[in-house]
């Protein structure tokens, strides 16, 4: 493994972490708060962190293992943040999904040769996505939102 690589599965495994350590920071019970006008509360930050991880890019880091130049569908991520928003899955499992799929993509792509990373599908809009660039997306959405979840945390104290 190329230590490009490497260094996005670290971050991948490191990003999760921050995440855990962010929602934990957050004050119990008031996970559902806004810290302020126009932001998300650490609870809506999560659940928009695993419709991304879990539904949009495993799922294409998934099916690029497996199948040849897929087409990804567009996702309507605002649709399923206020069903899910709706839905009152708990906090604590919301973090739980965010780490234990980050753990599953690193498990999966910890044996893919170097090469199979330029894998690529389409998507119709973002234009041709590779493995390497949908993996280097886990960490970085994930350590984005791991920050705004965190500060919002110190806001809510």
């Amino acid at each position: 493994m190329t230590p490009e690589h490497r260094t996005i599965l670290e971050r991948i495994g490191s990003s999760a972490v921050a995440v855990r350590v962010a929602a934990d920071a957050v004050p119990a019970g008031r996970e559902r708060e806004v810290p302020g006008d126009g932001e998300w509360s650490p609870r809506e930050t999560l659940i928009h962190l695993v419709a991304a991880v879990v539904l949009a890019q495993g799922l294409r880091i998934r099916r690029l293992l497996y199948e040849r130049d897929p087409m990804f569908a567009d996702f309507d991520e605002q649709a399923y943040r206020q069903a899910a928003l709706a839905h009152d899955e708990p906090f604590r499992d919301l973090v739980a999904a965010v780490v234990t799929e980050h753990d599953q993509i690193v498990r999966l792509l910890a044996g893919l040769p170097d090469a199979e990373w330029a894998r690529q599908g389409r998507h119709p809009t973002y234009g041709a996505l590779s493995v390497e660039r949908l993996a280097r997306q886990v960490a970085e959405h994930a350590e984005e939102h791991a920050a705004q979840i965190a500060a919002a945390a110190e806001r809510l104290h």
